[in-house]
């Protein structure tokens, strides 16, 4: 099934077209913000609000896709309320026939997905993903608790990987200090 049968795909708002004092007033969703969502998961997930297919802002629960890195999440508390650029894409898809965290998944990660997104982006020199092209993937789509069960697995190993990091960064930093420390020259 094509995504755009699945789903309703509005590109985020053209920065030329927006004034100065709403350039001010807004806060843009950025790249760091779709990553920050992708790995700060918590246990309860979030719902898509209905309200929220009206206008360029991200709201908690919006699925937003980004046409230069082709990454989707699903929008956290911490970053609603940011406005889209033409950069993103709102994604409203049809909660009856597709889980949100499994079209991230499916999005993200699926060798199907990719195979097809490479053939659509030949001839391209930077791998930028349009709304056409997202709109023509097709997805194969196993019943609703497979794919809920797929797409909050997904969620949870994304936030397990940040996690790891994270624990990474800090023993480095930790054991980098003691070397400091215990080095005579360094004090």
């Amino acid at each position: 099934m094509k995504i755009n049968e699945l789903a309703i795909i509005k590109v985020g708002q053209n920065i030329s077209r927006i004034s100065d004092d709403g350039l001010k007033e807004h806060i843009f969703y950025t790249f760091d913000d779709l990553n920050f969502d992708l790995t700060h998961i918590d246990g309860e997930y979030l719902k898509q609000n209905r309200n929220s297919q009206s206008n360029h802002l991200t709201h908690t629960g919006d699925i937003v896709a980004s046409f230069v890195g082709t990454k989707a999440t699903v929008v956290t508390e911490d970053n609603q309320g940011k406005l889209l650029n033409q950069n993103f894409a709102k994604v409203i898809i049809d909660g009856s026939l597709i889980d949100p965290y499994y079209f991230c998944y499916v999005l993200n990660e699926s060798n199907h997905i990719r195979k097809q997104k490479n053939v659509l982006m030949q001839g391209t020199n930077l791998p930028k993903m349009t709304p056409s092209i997202l709109k023509a993937l097709n997805v194969n789509l196993p019943n609703l608790q497979k794919q809920s069960l797929i797409g909050r697995a997904y969620f949870n190993l994304c936030k397990r990987q940040y996690l790891l990091k994270q624990q990474s960064k800090l023993e480095e930093q930790f054991f980098l200090k003691l070397i400091q420390k215990s080095d005579v020259d360094n004090n």
